[in-house]
Order: C-alpha cells, then sequence, then structure tokens
C-alpha cells in the first residue's frame, strides 16, 4: 500500500520538520482534489488524476498512485468512491506508520 523506502527516504531528504510541513500539504491538497474530482464527470478527471498520480508517488502512496494511474487512462464515476476509500485506507496506514 505504501513505499515506506519512499517515506523514508523523503523525510532523511527533507529532514523531520520540513517532511512534516510537506506530508501535511500533501494531505491537504489531495483531499481538496479529491473533492474536486466528486463534483465534476470523468471527462474531466484526467488532469485532477494526474495531479493526484504525482503527489501520491513523490510520498509512496504506492496503491493510492497506481489506481490515480488505471483512472486517468480509463476515468470511471464508479472507481472515485474505491479512489477515496483507497486513500482513506492509505492515510490511515501512513499516520499510523509515522508513530512508530
Amino acid at each position: 500500500m505504501l513505499n515506506w523506502a519512499r517515506v523514508n527516504e523523503l523525510k532523511d531528504d527533507l529532514g523531520e520538520d520540513d517532511f512534516y510541513e510537506i506530508t501535511s500539504l500533501f494531505l491537504d491538497e489531495v483531499e481538496e482534489k479529491l473533492a474536486e474530482l466528486s463534483c465534476q464527470t470523468p471527462d474531466a478527471f484526467a488532469a485532477g488524476l494526474h495531479f493526484l498520480k504525482g503527489s501520491a508517488a513523490n510520498l509512496g502512496f504506492e496503491s493510492f498512485r497506481a489506481l490515480c494511474d488505471e483512472m486517468e487512462n480509463t476515468p470511471d464515476v464508479a472507481q472515485l468512491g474505491d479512489l477515496l476509500t483507497l486513500y482513506q485506507q492509505s492515510k490511515s496506514v501512513f499516520l499510523e506508520g509515522l508513530q512508530d
């Protein structure tokens, strides 16, 4: 679900303070973009999904990135619910993992 090697690499590269600032920004932006997608039709998903895919890749949200990639190629409203669920699961695992 998460690429912890990527998460740890980013944390080491940025330093702890900047890492937490970046992750907070990431979570806020993803949630904002997901809310925007919820108001769009599938034909308008491409740009938002591309943004989400890149952001997810940068932070190691691998399963979320993969589903964004799949949906970018074949957008479907039904998959948006799956994407929202997967994001929430990934976010929970990520936040729990940071506490360890």
